[in-house]
């Protein structure tokens, strides 16, 4: 299957504008995805799309590919479906601009219900929330999953509720997932749905219509950079953590 890896990236963010190109340590924060999707076998071609003149700029100045997309789309996932309509890829990975501790690992992990159910349409990577203050963040998208782990809802708020004392896994939405091509086209002629609107997560659309989406549990901390603060949270752990510390050498050589 042809593999093409996306990255949507807009200078306009209302909790942190310009975040892309912010730098993290000596890299602006989009080239840290950039640059660690490109060190994953499975992908033939990695594009970042925007809407902004600016990032199409850093990213061709560092040997990358952009295309300019429409300024008018809501949900980064119509921006995708845009900069790969008329692509001959059969599988288009989301990849979010400000997750820039991208594991290495993951794309492979997305990929693999693919090959082995042909009716697997969407795959979604969840984390565990392992500090469950982490509930009540409203930039934190929460995930319940069914037995087959099978998404069944996302919310900003803390679900599932815990009334009774008993073991339940915690789960977040992180910002990486894969959908056959076909289906993203499909997916970007639905019309948006209320709750997409109303908790302003995409992917709710994608439920709402009555499809589903597999999620891929990955077992590692997931740190995702969604206000100014978060950046010096991810310095550290590139400074700190020896797989990062060393992927982070790897993209800057």
């Amino acid at each position: 299957m042809k593999v093409v890896a996306v990255i949507p990236a807009r200078m306009g963010s209302s909790r942190f504008p310009g975040k892309p190109l912010k730098k993290i340590l000596d890299l602006p924060m989009v080239e840290h995805v950039r640059r660690r999707a490109l060190l994953c076998k499975a992908v033939d071609e990695v594009v970042v799309a925007t809407c902004d003149q600016e990032i199409i700029d850093a990213v061709n100045q560092a040997g990358g590919k952009a295309v300019m997309t429409s300024d008018k789309h809501e949900r980064c996932t119509d921006r995708v479906e845009e900069a790969v309509r008329g692509s001959s890829a059969d599988l288009v990975i989301v990849l979010q601009g400000d997750e820039p501790l991208l594991g290495l690992d993951v794309i492979d992990q997305l990929i693999t219900p693919f090959e082995a159910d042909q009716n697997v349409l969407c795959t979604n990577l969840i984390s565990v929330i392992h500090d469950e203050t982490d509930l009540d963040n409203r930039d934190i998208v929460k995930a319940v999953l069914n037995q087959k782990n099978d998404v069944l809802c996302f919310s900003r708020s803390a679900i599932p509720y815990r009334r009774v004392k008993t073991e339940c896994p915690l789960y977040r939405q992180t910002g990486f997932s894969v959908f056959r091509r076909l289906f993203l086209e499909q997916f970007s002629q639905l019309p948006p749905t209320p709750l997409e609107i109303l908790e302003s997560v995409d992917f709710l659309r994608i439920l709402e219509h009555g499809y589903s989406i597999h999620g891929v549990i990955y077992r590692q901390v997931t740190v995702g950079v969604d206000r100014p603060g978060d950046i010096a949270v991810v310095e550290n752990i590139l400074k700190n953590d020896p797989v990062q510390k060393k992927i982070y050498e790897m993209i800057c050589q």
